[in-house]
């Protein structure tokens, strides 16, 4: 019994551990493409893998609309060169958001850059600020044919 409940531990703890992994793995690619998106350049360093993951993401509109695809084969490049030379580097390193990519930005450009979205697969605030004010039209247009209908019932012999 006692090797049994041993056997699961450890099972259990190499379950945990290769799936963390993995998921790290996954993670990867979709993090150098949010690096992407904060403002079109890839500022921290990724190793190889995960430039080679993000390639295989990439869609066709991204690669008609964007320099995406461009971007991503030039980390590569840099990646296999710097992995070649000193190893493999799993370090990721990825600089702050208030400060990638801003210069001589002013508080305005500052508060609108805080309140955009944070990755590639985030709603947009003004599309959300647009869905909002429909919103708020077709509650007024809904009161106003309430409003109308009553006053027609309270006119009616």
């Amino acid at each position: 019994m006692r090797f049994l409940v041993i056997s699961a531990a450890l099972a259990a703890v190499t379950a945990l551990a290769l799936g963390a992994g993995s998921a790290s793995a996954k993670a990867c690619g979709g993090a150098v493409i949010n690096d992407w998106y904060l403002d079109g350049t890839i500022d921290a360093r990724y190793p190889a893998a995960c430039y080679r993951q993000a390639l295989s993401k990439v869609t066709d509109q991204m690669r008609m609309y964007s320099d995406l695809p461009e971007q991503l084969e030039r980390g590569l490049r840099q990646a296999v060169a710097r992995e070649g030379v000193l190893g493999t580097q799993t370090t990721i390193t990825q600089p702050s958001r208030s400060t990638a990519g801003r210069k001589d930005s002013g508080p305005i450009q500052r508060v609108l850059g805080e309140l955009g979205p944070d990755r590639a697969d985030s709603i947009p605030i003004p599309l959300m600020i647009l869905a909002g004010v429909a919103l708020l039209l077709i509650a007024a247009g809904a009161a106003s044919a309430l409003v109308r209908r009553l006053n027609g019932r309270r006119n009616s012999p």
